[in-house]
């Protein structure tokens, strides 16, 4: 959110932020000038909880402030959870404003269905929005299946990487040792065990080859003990978090970068790797083979299965390396050609400008 309002800011449009924080935090600015607020977190409302009307009713006003305030064309709001309360709050009074709403991941695909007091307020939220956007094109169609008022007025835009993610240095060839590398949150989802139950089974047929584990999370303790209890602890190393500006090197100079998520919405992961030219492997749900296309710009297999993982992975090492520049090259073009910050902001500005177009509510 933050890059998008820089980006807007920097193309002469005003734009502004709108937290959920634990109380009302009034205006102050990030540079260059942008300006930011906290509205007070609302509670979904029950008949049982008096003051859960209370909270809905304060942060709907403490959000019309804003409003008042800073007088938007546009109010688009991200992950629609919590957040689609005061913004219903505020629709409430008479307004100019268009809504936009757009959805990543986990707020269409995990926590409608986790928390079932969230589906009415993002169906009222859906059902008044003038635009909905999806990071991918499965997410959009997820997202219609559940809120059929989506149909008519859904658009895809991309997650996007910046320009320099483009425009690296070559990765140090003297750097030491080859590794497969896997970038992310060491969690279920990611499929961080099934990428180390496929090395278990091919790491003794490729002993100058680590697997490198850039990352941290709830699952280190026990891929750890994995590794060591399968004796191949030798052959994987856990770097932990790694500074986004040493995450380029990291890439290009990798064999390999493997993504076995479970569940995905647009992994920015595959991304930056694909704009460092970096060869990819990941699994065939949704959104993944939006990025990569098999067998050109890399390899895509079936999820929880580490002995189709462990072929991919070993078909990478093995290739030629006149093939393996073929796939880095496509990788690169297919990113920056479909996946690029600009596209993506030029995407919005499109939306929102079709928005401002429209004749006064």
């Amino acid at each position: 959110m933050r890059l998008l309002a820089e980006a807007f800011t920097k193309r002469g449009r005003s734009s502004g932020i709108v937290e959920l924080a634990s109380q009302w935090r009034p205006r102050r600015l990030l540079p260059p000038g942008i300006p930011v607020w906290g509205v007070s977190a609302p509670s979904y409302t029950t008949i049982r909880r008096p003051r859960s009307w209370a909270s809905f009713l304060r942060s709907s006003w403490q959000f019309t402030r804003v409003i008042r305030e800073f007088a938007p064309d546009i109010v688009h709001v991200h992950y629609p959870l919590s957040q689609a309360l005061p913004v219903i709050g505020a629709q409430a009074i008479p307004h100019r404003w268009r809504l936009v709403v757009t959805v990543h991941n986990s707020d269409i695909r995990v926590s409608p269905f986790q928390e079932p007091r969230i589906r009415p307020w993002q169906a009222r939220l859906f059902e008044r929005a003038d635009a909905v956007t999806a990071v991918s094109e499965s997410l959009l169609s997820d997202a219609t299946q559940l809120y059929p008022c989506i149909r008519d007025k859904g658009h895809v835009i991309y997650n996007g990487v910046g320009f320099s993610w483009f425009h690296q240095p070559e990765a140090d060839s003297s750097a030491q040792g080859k590794y497969v590398l896997f970038v992310g949150r060491l969690n279920e989802v990611k499929g961080v065990d099934i990428l180390l139950q496929a090395w278990k089974q091919m790491c003794s047929r490729f002993p100058a080859v680590q697997l490198w584990f850039a990352g941290e999370g709830p699952e280190l303790d026990k891929l750890q003990a994995f590794a060591r209890e399968s004796g191949i602890l030798s052959s994987v190393r856990f770097i932990g978090r790694v500074n986004q500006a040493e995450l380029p090197a990291l890439y290009r100079k990798a064999e390999v970068v493997v993504l076995p998520s479970r569940r995905e919405g647009l992994p920015f992961t595959l991304l930056e790797a694909g704009a460092c030219g970096a060869i990819t492997i990941g699994t065939k749900i949704p959104g993944i083979p939006e990025v990569i296309q098999d067998g050109l710009t890399g390899l895509l297999v079936e999820p929880e299965l580490p002995d189709a993982l462990a072929s991919a992975i070993s078909r990478i090492l093995e290739m030629p390396s006149e093939q393996k520049f073929c796939m880095k090259e496509a990788a690169y073009k297919k990113v920056k050609q479909d996946f690029s910050e600009e596209k993506m902001i030029s995407s919005y500005f499109e939306v929102f400008d079709s928005l401002a177009a429209m004749p006064e509510k």
